[in-house]
């Protein structure tokens, strides 16, 4: 036998799958012929592109037979291998229009071409492809002379071109926008870049949605007519576009075959109409589509990712900058409703203050004159009372007074009037007005107020609001250690310091100190009343006086306001100076800031234990108001054993010492608030039973929701009447009697029942049958109560006189609650047997299961006129109880959600693909259960599976909300799984797993 070895010439060695493809070419059926015979110009042209990295080709001969690379496949696409040996004009029939003249001047002319990112439309992957490539054309010289081909060199530049073409237009499109104020000026801008690429945008529009009218108005378009202007969302024209889906399911769609469905649209940089578009929802900062964005897409380009992607950034870009223009709307209107408001309030607080200080000064004169007469004429508690409401009314007044303040500085109608002062003199009477209350605290006052050498000229009324306001701040922040006032001259300006040893102020919240209306969270102090507008007015009042403020601060280490004001009348308008001293100027604000902060000086209490009697209750009050305390004090002691405090950690630690029978507590208090002290005395065993009644001054529905919402058992909204307090006050301790009796009852009970427990427990452990011996003691026990309800609850009812009375409406209500309650007593013993250990598989037919089903639910399938489908279910390994139990839940969960005319189908596959946490190798059954009834939101399709869990309302369908939970425990019992779909209106499918 004779062996021949092929020897491969140098020039074709390598080459990778080219290389291997052009050696077993069969090229003596081709004009080159055999590769032997080649001519050596060929052969080294077909060397060089074997070893290049570049796309090359070589085109040999006339007829320029195709030879090429392995870099060169990609551009050939679907055109290789085929590709190779045949004439190029076959090859790039497509595009020879546009090559032929190259070749030929190269071949014929002998001279060389170059082309940078010439666009070709090539035909390689079955559709007319856009490409971009820089190719030379070279000429190759034959072994005897003259041109025998071409070799070529090339770049694909198609990713390049597309990409600086799509980036230029979502440039372009975020350029000016940011302060566009109106969405036409975003469409007119939108549809002017679309139209400088036509490549991407062959034609565009955009429509405006009008949810109310049911319709889509064009706002721009890229040529007239394209679209109709106006499009009903409910007409066969938006049905052909897909614009209800692309609304209602929120998501982009693809429209095909435009082209037979619509005729020619605009064609915009090509030569061919595009057959397909894209409907893109737009989302202006909102979660429903607000427009839509309609473009026809590139004819030579594929929607694949990328491409899809551009367009998905372009109603990004659109949807945001339509975003700032509705909320730099919102803002504008909300500004304008802000001045509006503003300037409403402002003529409000001017239009009553006669209003309010009339009925004030009615309040305050004879009370006055009062307590100036004989104290003798009246009793101790009288005498009491007078002197807390002239301090509330003062109060009430300050606070008016600040507020008229306020209104008469924004409507510029505060004009200070500036007089010489001797500002040190001023300031230390002013901080002596606090002495007394400050020493009486415990405290020190230290006053270094340092005499000036120029006048200073002051509005003595502002000025002394604004030492009095931050006297007044340090001292209800301070418990301890010293306040101190300092004045001096510094660089032209007199420099007012007002230090305390008090809690301090967080840092992030020393930018806010000023802000009207700002109160500091969870700060502590000697109370948490007040307006939170103090510190603003003093702002405003420094302002007035061309002056400045600030504040340092460090938490628990106090506080220090600095307020610096200029020295001499420069800075002044000329026409409120005056340059005589105001000898006749008089003000009682010191007195009333001095009796305020006496009155906030809490008293040492002598710390005893209250003795409660067995028929007097103890009540606990806890108010930061002292007048508040003394008043509440005073109208329960008749009743009552009474215990103060004055916030909620004082509270707990009376608590601590002696349980009360009740609590009533204000919200607002420093130290630990109202709502604090309810969560620790409900979240504490010990304490939990307490009632609580909150006090608050927030009124309205919504507040005392508010207050039952986090636990009291009671809410009254300041100011209430004695009557109404005490009759609350009654009400409580009297449900906490019959509480504290039901309890004793209960733990008696208990005791009895702990003994049954021991005692069956001793037999259950004897039998080894715990689980099933509970549900029948269960069972028995609970079901027996509840039909001693039912029973003598029917009968109570027809022993009362006359029908359709409240107590009928009672009993109704207790009948279907126990009715319930016996339903859910069965589902949960049903539910807890599901772990019978003893449980055994056997081969269980699930046709004659389905039978079995259906024989129980006749009645109601004949009832509803349902129809139920389920032929060929297989035979599965199971535990039949627990199967039949599945069947009953699933079909009777369908017949009950459906509400007419109820279509059940179940179906049953051998499958392959299973759920990701089934994968392995066992083989699985497919059980699906499907139904046309109400349907739910597939977002709760996890949840619809967890014990209790009910979507629909009681009153509508009856159930317990264990049925779909205990189709699960019985799938997972049998290593399966089960799964919900469902949709609103259409219907819910169960998928059942079972292994084969």
């Amino acid at each position: 036998m004779e062996l021949t070895n092929t020897v491969v010439p140098e020039f074709l060695t390598g080459g990778g799958e080219m290389g291997a493809l052009i050696r077993s070419h069969d090229w003596a059926s081709t004009p080159l012929g055999h590769y032997e015979t080649w001519p050596q110009s060929l052969k080294t042209c077909v060397r060089i592109i074997l070893t290049s990295s570049q796309p090359m080709f070589v085109w040999w001969g006339p007829e320029l037979i195709n030879l090429y690379n392995d870099p060169y496949r990609s551009i050939l696409g679907g055109k290789h291998p085929q590709g190779l040996g045949v004439p190029a004009a076959e090859v790039w029939k497509e595009i020879w229009d546009a090559v032929a003249p190259r070749a030929r001047v190269c071949m014929e002319e002998n001279i060389g071409t170059y082309d940078e990112a010439l666009l070709l439309i090539m035909e390689r992957n079955g559709y007319p492809e856009e490409t971009y490539y820089t190719f030379s054309y070279s000429p190759i010289p034959g072994d005897y002379g003259g041109t025998n081909g071409i070799i070529c060199a090339n770049t694909d530049d198609t990713l390049r071109i597309t990409g600086e073409r799509q980036l230029r237009t979502l440039r372009d499109l975020g350029k000016s926008m940011a302060d566009t104020s109106s969405d036409m000026i975003v469409f007119d801008h939108t549809i002017n870049i679309f139209k400088q690429n036509p490549h991407d945008f062959p034609f565009a529009c955009i429509y405006q949605l009008n949810t109310e009218t049911g319709t889509a108005s064009q706002v721009g378009s890229t040529h007239e007519n394209v679209l109709p202007g106006r499009i009903k969302l409910d007409s066969a024209v938006a049905d052909y576009w897909k614009l209800p889906e692309a609304i209602y399911f929120n998501k982009t769609l693809v429209i095909s075959n435009l082209i037979d469905g619509f005729g020619d649209l605009p064609s915009g940089a090509w030569a061919r109409s595009p057959d397909h578009a894209l409907v893109i929802p737009i989302h202006a900062g909102q979660s429903k589509v607000s427009a839509l964005l309609i473009v026809g897409l590139n004819p030579h380009r594929q929607l694949d990712e990328k491409y899809n992607s551009f367009f998905q950034l372009i109603a990004d870009q659109l949807g945001s900058s339509l975003s700032n223009v509705y909320a730099y709307e919102d803002a504008r209107k909300r500004a304008d409703s802000l001045v509006e408001i503003d300037r409403a309030k402002t003529a409000f607080f001017n239009n009553i203050s006669h209003e309010f200080r009339t009925p004030l000064t009615l309040m305050l004169g004879p009370l006055e004159e009062l307590l100036g007469g004989d104290k003798s004429a009246f009793s101790t508690k009288q005498w009491a009372d007078l002197e807390t409401m002239q301090r509330n009314a003062n109060r009430l007044l300050k606070l008016v007074n600040t507020l008229l303040d306020f209104s008469r500085i924004e409507a510029k109608k505060a004009q200070a009037q500036f007089f010489p002062v001797d500002l040190a003199n001023v300031t230390i009477d002013l901080a002596g007005s606090f002495r007394s209350a400050i020493e009486h605290a415990g405290m020190q006052l230290e006053v270094d107020c340092q005499p000036f050498q120029d006048t200073v000229y002051i509005d003595r009324d502002m000025w002394e609001k604004i030492v009095l306001n931050l006297l007044s701040n340090a001292f209800k922040y301070t418990l301890k250690g010293t306040i101190s006032v300092s004045l001096r001259e510094d660089d032209g300006k007199a420099v007012l310091r007002v230090r305390d040893t008090g809690i301090g102020i967080p840092a992030e919240e020393l930018p806010h100190m000023f802000e009207r209306f700002h109160r500091v969270r969870q700060s502590g102090g000697r109370s948490y009343e007040g307006t939170g507008i103090g510190l603003s007015l003093v702002k405003e009042l420094v302002l007035l006086h061309e002056g400045s403020i600030g504040v340092e601060s460090e938490p628990g280490q106090g506080s220090t306001f600095i307020v610096s004001i200029p020295l001499g009348t420069d800075h002044l308008p000329a026409g409120q100076v005056s340059m005589q001293e105001d000898n006749d100027y008089f003000s009682l604000l010191p007195e009333t800031f001095a009796q305020e902060a006496a009155h906030q000086v809490e008293t040492a209490a002598v710390q005893h234990e209250i003795l409660v009697d067995g028929d007097k209750p103890l009540v606990l009050i806890v108010d930061d108001n002292a007048d508040m305390r003394d008043y509440l004090q005073r109208l329960l002691q008749p009743y009552y054993i009474v215990d103060t405090a004055a916030n909620g950690k004082l509270a707990l630690e009376r608590i601590s010492r002696q349980l009360p029978e009740l609590v009533i507590s204000d919200v607002m208090m420093p130290e630990m608030d109202g709502v604090s002290l309810l969560h620790h005395l409900k979240g504490d065993a010990q304490t939990s039973a307490i009632p609580v009644i909150l006090l608050s001054a927030r009124a309205g529905e919504d507040a005392r929701i508010a207050g039952y919402d986090v636990g009291a058992d009671d809410y009254l909204v300041k100011p209430f009447s004695a009557k109404e307090l005490l009759a609350r006050v009654r009400v409580q301790i009297r449900i906490t009697r019959l509480h504290r009796h039901a309890v004793e009852i209960l733990q008696q009970s208990a005791q009895e029942l702990e003994q049954k427990v021991d005692e069956r427990t001793a037999e259950l452990l004897r039998k080894n049958n715990e689980l099933e011996q509970f549900a029948y003691i269960a069972s028995h026990d609970l079901q027996e109560p509840l039909r001693k309800i039912r029973t003598f609850s029917e009968l109570l009812q027809k022993s009362m006189p006359g029908n359709g009375t409240q107590a009928n409406h009672y009993f109704e209500k207790i009948q279907s609650s126990a009715a319930r309650m016996t339903n859910l007593i069965k589902d949960v013993l049903d539910y807890s047997r599901l772990s019978d250990p003893d449980a055994r598989f056997v081969d269980t037919d699930l046709q004659a299961v389905l039978k079995n089903t259906l024989t129980d639910f006749e009645l109601l399938i004949e009832q509803k006129g349902a129809m139920v489908q389920g032929l060929g279910l297989p035979v599965v390994r199971g535990i039949p109880l627990q199967l039949q139990q599945l069947f009953t839940n699933l079909i009777g969960n369908s017949l009950k959600f459906c509400e007419k005319d109820p279509l059940i189908q179940i179906s049953a596959v051998d499958v392959n693909e299973v759920p990701e946490v089934l994968a392995g190798d066992q083989r699985y059954i497919k059980l699906v259960f499907q139904d046309n009834g109400i349907g739910f939101e597939q977002q709760f399709s996890d949840r619809i599976f967890t014990i209790f869990q009910r979507l629909n309302e009681k009153k509508a369908y009856a159930g317990t909300g264990i049925g779909l939970a205990l189709c699960k425990k019985i799938v997972e019992n049998h290593h399966g799984m089960i799964l919900a779909e469902g949709e609103l209106g259409k219907g819910a499918r169960f998928t059942v797993y079972l292994p084969k």
